[in-house]
C-alpha cells in the first residue's frame, strides 16, 4: 500500500514539474527560463514553505500562478529569477497565513506584484517587512479589499487595486504641497 501511494505521490510531483516547465512558454519572451533542475528546488523550498508555515496543500502549489504574476516585472532577470520565485512562494505563503486566509490567492498575488513593482521597486524586504504586513494586519483588523467589495476606479472603470496608499503610514507627495512651496521660493 505504501509503494502505490509513493508512486502516486512520484508521479503528481512529476505533472506538477512539466506543468511548471510549460510556464517557460511565457516567461521566455521576457528573458526568463527555468530549468528541470530548478523547478525541482524550488519545489523543494515549496514544501519547506509550508512546513514552516503550518500549511498544507493538496492541489498543486502556487509556484506557476507565482511565475504569471510575476515574469513581465522589470525587477526579475535571469539571474536571479529562480531565487526570487522562492523568495516570493515563500513571502506568499507566510501572508496566506498572516492575514488568516481571508484573502484569496488571486487577491494577494495581485497585491503582491503592484506593489513589488510601483512600492518596493524589486526590493524583497520591503515587500515583505512593510507592505505586506500592513496589509496583513489591516485584514485581520477587519478592512476589506476594494475586490472583495467590489470597487471601481471611475476614472479608469476598472476595478481599483491599489490600496497601499489606504495603508501607506510614511507621508505621501503632495503636488499641491509642491507647487505651493515652490511659489514662496520664487
Amino acid at each position: 500500500m505504501g509503494s502505490i501511494f509513493s508512486l502516486m505521490q512520484r508521479e503528481q510531483r512529476q505533472q506538477e514539474v512539466l506543468k511548471v516547465m510549460e510556464c517557460n512558454q511565457v516567461s521566455k519572451r521576457y528573458g526568463l527560463v527555468l530549468t528541470e533542475e530548478a523547478v525541482k528546488q524550488l519545489m523543494q523550498c515549496r514544501e519547506t514553505s509550508l512546513r514552516d508555515s503550518g500549511r498544507v496543500e493538496f492541489a498543486e502549489g502556487i509556484l506557476s500562478a507565482v511565475i504569471y504574476a510575476f515574469c513581465d516585472s522589470p525587477y526579475m532577470n535571469q539571474e536571479e529569477y529562480a531565487d526570487n520565485l522562492a523568495q516570493l512562494q515563500e513571502i506568499f505563503y507566510q501572508y496566506k497565513n498572516e492575514s488568516l486566509d481571508l484573502l484569496t490567492d488571486e487577491e494577494l498575488l495581485r497585491f503582491m506584484r503592484r506593489h513589488f513593482d510601483e512600492t518596493c521597486y524589486g526590493d524583497m524586504e520591503y515587500l515583505s517587512g512593510t507592505c505586506l504586513e500592513r496589509f496583513a494586519r489591516a485584514i485581520r483588523q477587519g478592512y476589506k479589499t476594494r475586490s472583495a467589495k467590489e470597487e471601481r476606479d471611475e476614472y479608469l472603470l476598472r476595478t481599483a487595486d491599489s490600496e497601499y496608499c489606504d495603508l501607506n503610514e510614511e507621508g505621501g507627495w503632495n503636488v499641491e504641497l509642491f507647487w505651493q512651496a515652490l511659489e514662496n521660493e520664487f
